[in-house]
């Protein structure tokens, strides 16, 4: 995503994780340590993984997907900071940004006060048929993957911060990345936007998210009809936090034209890049 011109004063260090390859790019630095506060940013993001893997029954996430309705389990601080994030995107997207597909997002409890979360019962909710989805008897199932990589993203910048590396860019795959510093170019518009001469961007302590069907084919499912997302053939979102702009990415894929501007008007910071299925690119926001 980045296309910054590398040169002797750059370090990058790479790591697999979350099923991607995860990048530090560190400017400024001399490169022992460079790579000693890449391989610090590197252990947090296993350490975010290991609270938000689904796929693990001991994460944070794993124990809420074994709860019965009414009851709570313990989580961290960072499990409830991605969790309250995700329910902003779920709002401000009118329900398009699901962690569920449609399952059952809005019976989500978030009790920060006593570090726990947990699922209210279905009684009195709109039943999920009533979204053109079939009626599910089980309790809803959280995956984080729509945020979980810029979530981590955002922890891991805390880290460089710490470490006093103040010109950085940390890459999640191909997917989000997160600009500190100093103006980096990076890569967006893709194919399309090369037919009409927008390939890059300008960030500086922002973070751009990419969402398409050119790499992974259709495999974002709109949660209101249960159906592979077809109202744009690629979205992009840019926001100071790398948790939002992954989140909204997603979301701007189903999400119209006129809706994706109210969003940006009301977030100020909130940038927008969209293919039409004419292949037309559209900016919007400021």
């Amino acid at each position: 995503m980045i296309e910054h011109e590398m040169n002797e004063q750059f370090h990058s260090f790479t790591h697999e994780a979350m099923t991607t390859t995860f990048e530090v790019i560190v400017d400024g630095q001399e490169r022992e340590y460079a790579r000693q506060a890449s391989a610090a940013v590197f252990r947090e993001i296993e350490r975010i993984n290991n609270l938000l893997n689904k796929y693990d029954a001991g994460s944070d996430i794993g124990q809420v997907n074994l709860l019965k309705a009414g009851e709570m389990v313990r989580v961290s601080i960072e499990t409830l900071e991605c969790l309250e994030k995700a329910i902003w995107a779920y709002h401000v997207s009118g329900g398009l940004f699901d962690p569920t597909i449609g399952t059952g997002f809005q019976l989500l409890v978030v009790d920060r006060a006593n570090f726990s979360v947990g699922w209210k019962s279905r009684t009195g909710i709109l039943p999920v048929a009533a979204h053109g989805l079939e009626a599910h008897a089980t309790k809803p199932q959280l995956n984080l993957g729509g945020i979980g990589k810029g979530f981590a993203i955002d922890k891991a910048a805390e880290i460089l911060a710490d470490w006093d590396v103040n010109k950085a860019v940390i890459n999640g795959g191909t997917s989000t990345a997160l600009a500190l510093g100093k103006e980096w170019v990076m890569g967006v518009g893709g194919p399309w936007g090369e037919k009409v001469g927008l390939t890059s961007v300008k960030l500086k302590d922002q973070a751009l998210s990419g969402s398409g069907t050119e790499v992974k084919g259709e495999h974002i499912i709109n949660p209101k009809t249960g159906t592979s997302a077809k109202r744009h053939l690629a979205a992009w979102a840019v926001h100071p936090s790398a948790a939002v702009s992954d989140a909204l990415s997603t979301a701007f894929m189903m999400m119209g034209t006129e809706q994706i501007k109210q969003l940006c008007q009301a977030n100020p910071g909130t940038i927008a890049f969209v293919v039409q299925q004419n292949e037309s690119v559209e900016k919007i926001g400021v």
